[in-house]
């Protein structure tokens, strides 16, 4: 009986210690958030304060007939939202038209017997200059002509101008002017602009910048 008393005092020892460590816990505490919020800010552009319609376009018509033959349109480029944007430019649907020919205008102009979208001579005799104000001057970005075939330049090169590209950013609130100056010039074309004409659309877009 001695022997056995002797084997359970230990055992008994054993599992008082067991118990004792499930029963003890660390140190802890919590702390949380309330009301956690994301808001997305807001980019929005208007053009002499037009947002959301077509602004002014330019029409040029009966060119010659009171001897001017260049003129400017200076637009006003707007960010109204809370972000910085990068503005581009970009010429759009540039047709030219022949619109028939008279007598004189068909002894220079072989494309008259089949006229229309396409087919009209005047835009290769208008000289444009897009230009940029973002300080104190206005700075050189785009030059070309209004052929339909020239359409594409103006994006092309307001990407690859150092005055314009990424560089023309409009802070939250801020504004920037686009310029473009045309030229016809009378020693660049003879009867076979007579009676033509062409249209286009200019597009702005400002697109958010993106922190580095």
């Amino acid at each position: 009986m001695k022997k056995k008393l002797l084997i359970i005092v230990p055992l008994l020892l054993l599992t008082g210690t067991v118990v004792y460590q499930t029963t003890s816990a660390l140190f802890s505490d919590t702390e949380r958030t309330e009301d956690s919020t994301f808001t997305a800010g807001t980019l929005d552009m208007n053009v002499d304060g037009d947002n959301g319609v077509a602004f002014e376009n330019i029409v040029v018509s009966n060119i010659g007939v009171d001897g001017v033959v260049n003129g400017t349109k200076t637009w006003v480029i707007n960010n109204t939202g809370s972000v910085p944007g990068n503005l581009s430019f970009s010429m759009l649907q540039v047709r030219n038209y022949e619109n028939a020919c008279n007598e004189p205008e068909a002894l220079v102009d072989t494309t008259c017997a089949d006229p229309g979208l396409g087919e009209g001579e005047l835009g290769v005799a208008v000289t444009t200059l897009v230009s940029l104000n973002q300080g104190l001057e206005f700075l050189p970005v785009v030059t070309s002509d209004l052929a339909t075939a020239s359409e594409g330049a103006y994006a092309s090169q307001w990407n690859a101008s150092p005055n314009a590209g990424e560089a023309v950013t409009i802070p939250a609130g801020g504004s920037v002017q686009v310029k473009m100056d045309w030229l016809t010039n009378p020693s660049s074309y003879g009867n076979e602009i007579q009676s033509d004409s062409l249209d286009f659309d200019l597009q702005f877009d400002l697109v958010q910048v993106l922190p580095v």
